[in-house]
């Protein structure tokens, strides 16, 4: 009786041994996949989670992954993972650690509705955020109304979830700078400081000549000048524009951002802007120079005087 219990324990521990070995080796250094990403459902099962993914699995091996996912009953979280070339262990502690894939969008100055609804439709955001129509803001408008940043997702977020909570930022950003305006700066409220800024971001080339730009912009508005700034004839025309503004577009009277033939401001902002533009537009004052041109080299040429503004176009841009 003893003999065969002891060759039954002998048997048992052989037995053990040789699955041992092939089962850890199995769960640890065998890659699972070679999927890159997989999505996990919610309310799947451990199981069901796992089924997604295996790749033709032997007798053996399904032997394995049953006694394994009995031992590990810790439940998976929904999400999308990145599991290429990772081991049953390590695809299992993702799972449930939620170690999901996080994604970047990167929203920069200059950018306008049409850019933004074109770079969201190439992730795997929910674009319940089209033309910025989610935005809550005490503005009259939509556009220019987000801060440019790094915004962090994870796939099937909705664009609002990540654009509502920054157009409170810009709101109350722009409130602080506006109550240290100077008194001989004629923008009249924050609508007409953020439109300034978004023109100021599209026509610098450089940072640091924002405030000159500002200037010139502010000493326009002073004396009742147009503004005749290109940017906001193209942005009259987006999302058709074909990369020329032509004579009959300067002339244009139904282009409501015309500013060669429309007064003052146009009724929105055209662009995205950063703070040091919302800064420029604010803390500013109108200028000695009318007249900037772009120099080729990044930046622009400033005139006092129209007869100068030509030479400096005959200088720099008809070569």
């Amino acid at each position: 009786m003893k003999k065969t219990i002891l060759k039954s324990f002998f048997l048992v521990c052989i037995l053990t041994i040789a699955i041992a070995g092939p089962y850890f080796s199995y769960i640890n250094k065998k890659p699972y996949s070679s999927l890159d990403k997989i999505f996990l459902e919610k309310g799947f099962s451990n199981l069901q989670s796992i089924k997604t993914i295996q790749d033709e699995l032997s007798y053996l091996d399904n032997i394995f992954l049953k006694i394994f996912l009995k031992l590990n009953k810790n439940p998976y979280q929904s999400g999308e993972y990145n599991i290429y070339n990772k081991s049953l262990v390590d695809i299992h502690n993702i799972f449930i650690n939620g170690d999901i894939v996080t994604y970047e969008l990167k929203i920069i100055p200059g950018m306008n509705i049409y850019d933004i609804n074109s770079l969201i439709d190439k992730t795997s955001l929910i674009n319940d955020c089209i033309d910025l129509r989610c935005i809550n803001n005490s503005f009259n408008f939509k556009e220019g109304t987000i801060f440019p940043d790094t915004y962090f997702y994870k796939k099937g977020m909705m664009a609002s979830d990540l654009l509502k909570p920054v157009s409170n930022d810009l709101e109350e950003f722009i409130l602080e700078i506006f109550q240290k305006k100077p008194s001989n700066n004629p923008i009249n409220n924050i609508e007409q400081a953020l439109i300034l800024a978004s023109i100021i971001e599209k026509e610098a080339g450089t940072e640091n000549e924002k405030d000159l730009i500002a200037s010139v912009f502010l000493k326009r508005l002073a004396i009742g000048m147009k503004l005749q700034a290109d940017p906001t004839i193209i942005y009259g025309l987006l999302p058709n524009f074909n990369g020329d503004i032509k004579k009959s577009d300067i002339r244009d009277t139904n282009n409501k951002f015309n500013t060669y033939v429309i007064n003052g401001l146009p009724p929105t902002p055209i662009s995205i802007v950063n703070k040091k533009s919302i800064k420029a537009a604010i803390m500013n004052v109108p200028g000695e120079y009318l007249y900037f041109v772009a120099n080729n080299n990044g930046d622009h040429y400033f005139s006092k005087t129209y007869n100068e503004h030509l030479e400096a176009v005959k200088l720099y841009q008809l070569k």
